[in-house]
């Protein structure tokens, strides 16, 4: 039985496909992007959330640890995260569920007993499902299995992906879906290292050579102030469209709606200061795109 860890499956997203849409949200990424709104799907290991507003203080969770991973200090639980391995037994003793696992472990078939639950919704505004992440190409054989039992059942399907990785892997995936989902971050190869962690020309070249296999490809591309708001990375952008056929761009604004997730994940929040990009800067970046011959759609 293939089974991945999901974080959550979100229902009635309209921004991450065509139509209405389900997105299975897998746990698992190579990058380290330093606005990342989702850290909890980062490592693919399961890991623990804590929430110190509606922690007791009862002391439960310490008792009921086996590994003694958990200590209190100052009226605050404190986890040892290189220790834990997230079993649960903490989170199960906890009465007001200050303590959760990030994700649960699931089945192929439990993800689309789930997600086929809305297919009305899909039918009728010609959307589907779309796989996220973390990173999708880190769940070869889930996503395509997951993939593969959708289109079968007549469900529009669609990947987000950061494009790092195998191009066997992506070539494999990318064959099961109508839709692909491609980030492009920053076109200069030693600023994307700097805040992603990873190089720049695997996931240019992955582009590339997907771009003469599927002839639907939407670039995305996340807005940060300060680090790729700057004409001459949407001018690149543009560029490797045009090069390879792509007709549409996504342009993804900058938000800090994922700090909370840091603190419950015991991270530091690198961006705390940042704000995000101002609105005529966003828009004279899609006139710019729109004026060039491509659909240009912002937070899509």
């Amino acid at each position: 039985m293939i089974k991945s860890v999901v974080c959550e499956i979100e229902k009635y997203a309209t921004h991450d496909g065509p139509g209405i849409r389900s997105i299975v949200f897998l746990k698992g990424c190579p990058l380290t992007c330093l606005w990342c709104a989702n850290p909890e799907t980062q490592r693919k290991e399961n890991e623990l959330y804590y929430n110190f507003t509606t922690c007791i203080q009862c002391k439960r969770c310490i008792k009921a640890c086996e590994k003694d991973v958990l200590f209190a200090i100052d009226e605050k639980i404190h986890i040892d995260r290189e220790k834990c391995t997230a079993c649960g037994q903490c989170v199960t003793k906890c009465p007001m569920g200050a303590l959760q696992l990030v994700g649960k472990e699931m089945s192929v078939d439990e993800v689309f007993a789930e997600v086929s639950k809305d297919m009305v919704f899909y039918q009728q505004s010609g959307g589907g499902i779309t796989i996220s992440g973390g990173e999708v190409l880190m769940h070869e054989e889930f996503a395509i299995a997951l993939l593969q039992k959708s289109k079968e059942n007549y469900i529009n399907t669609a990947i987000e992906t950061s494009g790092f990785g195998s191009w066997k892997v992506l070539f494999n995936i990318a064959k099961h879906c109508d839709v692909i989902l491609f980030d492009i971050k920053h076109t200069d190869k030693k600023i994307h290292r700097e805040v992603t962690g990873v190089d720049y020309k695997v996931i240019l070249d992955n582009f590339q050579q997907l771009s003469k296999i599927h002839n639907h490809i939407i670039i995305r591309v996340p807005l940060i102030t300060g680090w790729n708001d700057c004409i001459e990375n949407i001018e690149d952008v543009v560029q490797i469209a045009k090069e390879n056929g792509s007709r549409e761009i996504h342009l993804l604004p900058y938000h800090s709606l994922g700090r909370e997730k840091y603190n419950q994940l015991g991270r530091k929040y690198s961006l705390a200061e940042i704000k995000s990009p101002e609105d005529i800067v966003v828009n004279n970046f899609k006139e710019y795109i729109i004026k060039q011959g491509l659909k240009c759609v912002i937070g899509g």
